[in-house]
C-alpha cells in the first residue's frame, strides 16, 4: 500500500512540475511544459500514466513510463543545459525517483510471487 501511494504521489508531482518553469528563454522569462512543444506533452502523459499504473499496481508498465519520462527529461536537460530552470531539474529528479520506485516495486512483486510458488 505504501508503494502505491508513493507511486501516485510521484506521478502527481511530475504533472505539477510540468507546469513549472522548465527553460529560461529570456531575461526573467521562462517557458513551461506546454510552451516547449510536443515532446513535453509526452512527459505529462507519462506522469499521468505512471500515477494510474501505480494505483492499479502495474509495475512493468510503471517501469516503461518512468523510463520514457526519464529519457525525455534528461534529453531536454542536455539540450538546454545552461538555460534549464528549476522545474526541469525537479522533473529529472522525480522521473529518476519514479523509475527507481517502479523497479523496486516490480522486484518485490516478483520475489513475493516466487515465495508463494515455493510454498
Amino acid at each position: 500500500m505504501r508503494g502505491k501511494a508513493m507511486g501516485v504521489a510521484l506521478g502527481v508531482v511530475g504533472i505539477v512540475l510540468w507546469f513549472m518553469p522548465l527553460v529560461k528563454v529570456g531575461f526573467n522569462v521562462y517557458a513551461a511544459g506546454r510552451q516547449i512543444g510536443n515532446i513535453s506533452y509526452i512527459l505529462v502523459f507519462c506522469a499521468l500514466a505512471y500515477s494510474l499504473f501505480a494505483f492499479f499496481e502495474l509495475h512493468r508498465l510503471r517501469v516503461i513510463t518512468a523510463t520514457i519520462s526519464t529519457a525525455i527529461s534528461l534529453l531536454l536537460l542536455s539540450e538546454a543545459w545552461t538555460y534549464a530552470a528549476w522545474g526541469l531539474y525537479g522533473l529529472c529528479i522525480v522521473s529518476i525517483a519514479s523509475w527507481l520506485a517502479a523497479v523496486s516495486d516490480w522486484d518485490a512483486g516478483k520475489k513475493s510471487v516466487e515465495d508463494i510458488q515455493q510454498s
